[in-house]
């Protein structure tokens, strides 16, 4: 029978016109996105590229891109395995990037100590040949750069032929080749071998500027082209060593195509080329333009990898060393390819995670930049679950109803009825998600992503999958409709069966049904199903059903149905906002904030006064509490830190959501409590500013002190502002230095610290291994 490929492309469906992939394309489907502050996150529905295919696609790709300051962005990735099949991938790209070759020809490698060289020459993608274009990651420095003009050696091909038979041709690094390899050199094999061809077309050259010459012959074919041979950026000159006369070529296509013909592109004709070059000419190859730029004068894009330290041969979700793979395409494509392979198994109900950066600044900055950042890199293969549940997510609905709703975490949704309950994260006990898929006014809430949702079921079509056609109504027998489609959580299997098809899912479902916590400034038309807890300014047109559990400031026009209980004898315990028409028989506890126009019977206990409120900024200096804009630079009597010694044990603790400072820290890490920190004994992850009134048994400091509020301050006088402490640090960092916000690492659990959480020993990681970089393994 025919083999389909099984490969789940991380961009979506390859385009065919006869599958209608091409227009529009068919990427893979968004089922979240995230995006806020320094951070977006978005999940996708990973598509098998070959269509149609027999083949299901059970991965999820989660990609988050977070903006770190100085050009580094760092970049998460996780694959998580959905299926029901004890189906296992093997091979990963992770990810599959490049660049524009025209822009940064040059890929430079780093070496085990950290610096950086240029790989030159780069040949074509695939490398299947040339061992030396895949490399596991721990033969390297941890990062790869890509620069714009970095000077360049004479050209040396990387061919070699036998000596002893020149026939036969290797590459010159290739270790089981021959000892009696020689250099390969062009000469004339033929005379007037010149010859225009139509080349040009098929790789977006130079009209009419490809030729083919008989200047090589050999018992196998060169097939492919060189990058060190004129790919963009990166011209040649070819010259008769007998003659002096020269050419250029920006693109050599072939080397020796059917055994003796190369093919390329040139600044002259087959004529011109024939009459300089006769039979027997001696060849000789060099670069134009090898000076280069200075380092620093130069643009460069640098991948922070990592050296695949996870690697230990005990881990058993590897079968080898992670790698890198990289190689030159055609000029139509201007590219050269950059990936990173995970080379290991992922099995129904695991997580695949990496952590990487990509760095922008000058090339002069980025061996420290990559140095720095190394060890931040890392990959693993975790259960569902491992590590956090995420959030709980409870779907609602209500008799008889067509639509539903989810509440996160401990979100109220009155008046409804709960279906099902999952989490934000799979687990082992809710690892199947659950899709809500839309194909025109057709819905569907399943398991399976590849249901149509016209008829709630997924179709034959003689077991080919074409998840990018959805059937619209009973006339649309062709299927033109594109689905779309929207994760709702994770569950048990079938927990949510109940959801009907064409159930509707409402993004607000609950907060429509939740009374507002403050009341409205304009009066609904319409009753709500549930009285507000606050009384509405302005009377409702219609009565609410049910009487209020506080009476309305103005009197409603329509009087309720229910009748209040009876009127209040005592005092309320909290003031009314105007004052009474009658007075209170008791006394209030607490005074009103108005006086009443009318003196009560009983005097007050405390008399009336103006309240008493006011706003913070962000962050209050020396108050004990790290906060927004605050670190261990700037506020180190708040926020601990340690930047001194090696760098991957360096941490400086910041308040609020982000902080640009260098290795920085939030301020939830269990570090950032340290005895040894002067006085930091609170953490503020919010970025709001801190608004207080007196009476609410807190004292906020700043504008709140024992002078104007001695019910909150208890001190006789103001806090005393202390003085900061002298903090000795490193030299400020550079701007090529990490500037990265981690989270939190693992909380201890039983007395020791989860992997990849910071350690000075093995006995306080659980693994028993403090490893090398300052991690628990």
């Amino acid at each position: 029978g025919t083999a389909y490929a099984n490969y789940i492309h991380g961009s979506g469906v390859y385009a065919y016109a006869s599958e209608g992939t091409n227009n529009p394309p068919f990427y893979n489907p968004k089922l979240a996105m995230n995006c806020g502050g320094n951070d977006c996150t978005m999940i996708h529905w990973g598509q098998q590229a070959h269509v149609p295919t027999p083949w299901d696609s059970p991965l999820l790709y989660y990609t988050r891109y977070r903006n770190c300051g100085n050009g580094i962005i760092q970049y998460d990735m996780a694959m998580y395995h959905f299926g029901k099949t004890t189906q296992t991938f093997t091979y990963f790209n992770t990810p599959w990037t490049g660049v524009r070759t025209s822009t940064f020809p040059h890929m430079m490698l780093s070496d085990t100590f950290g610096n950086l060289y240029d790989k030159h020459p780069l040949n074509n993608f695939p490398s299947d040949r040339n061992a030396d274009q895949l490399r596991n990651m721990d033969t390297t420095g941890g990062f790869t750069t890509f620069a714009e003009q970095v000077s360049i050696p004479p050209y040396e091909t990387p061919f070699c032929v036998d000596s002893t038979n020149p026939s036969n041709w290797y590459y010159c690094d290739d270790a089981t080749a021959p000892a009696t390899l020689e250099r390969f050199a062009f000469d004339v094999k033929v005379s007037n071998s010149a010859q225009a061809t139509g080349h040009w077309q098929s790789y977006g050259l130079t009209t009419g500027s490809t030729v083919r010459m008989r200047w090589c012959q050999l018992s196998s074919a060169m097939t492919q082209g060189n990058g060190g041979w004129g790919s963009p950026g990166r011209v040649v000159v070819i010259t008769n060593e007998n003659t002096g006369d020269a050419f250029e070529s920006d693109f050599v296509i072939h080397y020796c195509w059917s055994d003796n013909y190369t093919y390329m592109s040139a600044n002259e004709t087959s004529t011109w080329i024939n009459a300089k070059f006769p039979l027997g000419s001696a060849i000789r190859v060099a670069y134009k333009d090898t000076s280069g730029l200075p380092p620093d004068q130069q643009g460069a894009l640098t991948f922070v990898h990592g050296q695949n330290d996870e690697f230990d041969g005990s881990l058993p979700y590897y079968y080898s060393k992670s790698r890198l793979r990289f190689g030159l395409t055609n000029a139509n494509r201007d590219g050269t390819v950059f990936t990173t392979n995970f080379m290991g198994y992922l099995r129904n109900e695991e997580v695949y995670y990496s952590r990487k950066f990509m760095v922008t600044d000058v090339l002069s900055n980025m061996e420290q930049v990559g140095n720095d950042l190394k060890t931040e890199a890392y990959e693993e293969v975790v259960s569902a679950g491992a590590r956090g549940s995420g959030e709980s997510i409870t779907l609602y609905t209500s008799d008889g109803s067509l639509f539903f709703g989810a509440g996160i975490g401990t979100e109220a949704c009155p008046e409804t009825i709960v279906v099902c309950q999952g989490n934000s994260s799979p687990t082992s006990q809710t690892p199947r998600p659950l899709f809500y898929i839309q194909c025109g006014s057709n819905t569907v809430v399943t398991h399976d992503p590849y249901t149509d949702p016209y008829s709630g079921s997924v179709p034959s079509d003689n077991g080919f999958k074409r998840p990018y056609q959805c059937q619209l109504d009973e006339f649309d027998t062709t299927k033109t409709g594109r689905a779309s489609w929207k994760l709702l959580g994770f569950f048990a299997d079938d927990a949510c069966a109940s959801l009907e098809q064409h159930s509707t899912y409402v993004s607000d479902y609950c907060e429509q049904r939740t009374p507002s916590a403050s009341p409205s400034m304009v009066s609904s038309d319409i009753p709500s199903v549930v009285s507000s807890s606050s009384p509405s300014k302005v009377a409702s047109s219609i009565p609410t059903v049910t009487a209020s559990n506080t009476p309305t400031i103005t009197a409603s026009l329509s009087p309720s149905k229910v009748t209040s209980s009876t009127p209040t004898i005592t005092a309320s315990d909290i003031p009314t906002i105007t004052s009474s028409i009658s007075p209170s028989k008791v006394a209030s506890s607490t005074p009103s904030i108005t006086a009443s126009d009318i003196p009560t019977i009983t005097s007050s206990i405390s008399p009336s006064q103006a309240e008493l409120c006011g706003t913070n900024p962000a962050s209050t200096p020396n108050n004990g509490i790290c906060e927004a804009g605050e670190d261990c630079t700037n506020s180190p009597n708040d926020c601990y830190g340690e930047l001194d010694g090696k760098p991957q044990r360096r941490f400086c603790c910041h308040g609020g959501s982000s902080s640009l400072v260098a290795y920085g820290t939030l301020c939830t890490d269990s570090r950032c409590s340290s005895s040894s920190s002067s006085s930091s004994s609170g953490c503020n992850l919010s970025n709001d500013p801190v608004t207080w009134c007196c009476g609410d048994g807190v004292c906020a400091g700043g504008g709140e002190t024992s002078n104007n509020c001695p019910q909150d301050c208890s001190t006789n006088n103001p806090v005393t502002t202390p003085a900061p402490t002298v903090v000795v640090t490193t030299a400020a960092p550079t701007l090529s230095s990490p500037v990265v916000t981690t989270a939190a690492p693992t909380p201890p659990t039983g007395g020791c610290f989860g992997r990849n959480a910071w350690c000075s020993s093995n006995g306080e990681c659980c693994s028993g291994n403090c490893k090398n970089n300052g991690k628990c393994a």
